[in-house]
């Protein structure tokens, strides 16, 4: 199975600072993106800290094929940031989203924290994979989807769970068989709360290579005032 994968991440129009950083390690076959929250100090801390310590995780494996429980990972890499950022920001801490794939014999397998996403496109048919750990998600399981025209505006953007959080960390677990022609695309908010998931999909289904589908998509979102940071993987199975 071969992989096409490109990242990008940029500041949007509105941020002033870019609190998004993403993770890509092909020879690991390993993807994530993860939001550093804008309303914690060190947000942007919390979000890059993430990545280096996937980067040192990773680079202690030596084979590709070698199985990474992502769940334990992310625990242990909260324990970090919950306590590096008590120490920083003793008030309030810091922290950030993190979803994360690894292509392990034509599976993924996701862990996910947040309401950063991960979505799987086969034949014109689009699944979001990941589920938002926000107040609004919580509300709508509690009330069901005729509860949306209610919620607080605050409330999409209210996590629930957070990388850096001081209290048990509980982390989504999922993986899916891929096949050739399929498409993922892991992404930060700053897309998906941003374009109509319909104009994400037409998109991500065009011609061309994961680098245009990245930069039409940013660029969509800057056309749609930009008013958050934007990072995007996209990944094509072949």
């Amino acid at each position: 199975m071969e992989i096409d994968a490109y990242g990008i991440t940029d500041r949007g129009l509105i941020r002033q600072h870019n609190e998004d950083a993403l993770f890509i390690d092909e020879a690991h076959k390993v993807f994530a993106v993860a939001d550093g929250l804008g309303g914690l100090p060190g947000g942007a801390d919390a979000s890059q800290r993430i990545v280096e310590l996937l980067k040192q995780a990773y680079s202690r494996i030596k084979s590709a094929d070698d199985y990474v429980n992502l769940a334990q990972l992310i625990i242990g890499i909260n324990q970090i940031v919950s306590k590096e950022g008590s120490s920083r920001h003793p008030l309030t801490g810091s922290g950030s989203t993190l979803t994360i794939g690894q292509i392990i014999d034509e599976q993924i397998m996701v862990a996910h924290v947040g309401d950063s996403a991960l979505y799987h496109l086969r034949k014109n048919k689009m699944t979001k994979l990941t589920i938002d750990h926000t107040m609004e998600q919580e509300v709508i399981d509690r009330l069901g989807e005729s509860a949306r025209a209610s919620i607080p505006p605050e409330y999409p953007h209210t996590l629930t769970r957070c990388v850096g959080q001081e209290n048990e960390l509980i982390v989504d677990q999922t993986r899916i068989q891929l096949s050739a022609g399929d498409r993922l695309l892991f992404c930060t908010d700053g897309l998906n709360k941003v374009l109509p998931l319909a104009m994400i999909q037409e998109a991500l289904n065009a011609n061309g290579s994961p680098e245009k589908i990245c930069r039409n998509l940013v660029g969509k979102a800057n056309e749609n005032h930009g008013p958050d940071n934007i990072t995007i993987i996209v990944l094509l199975i072949k």
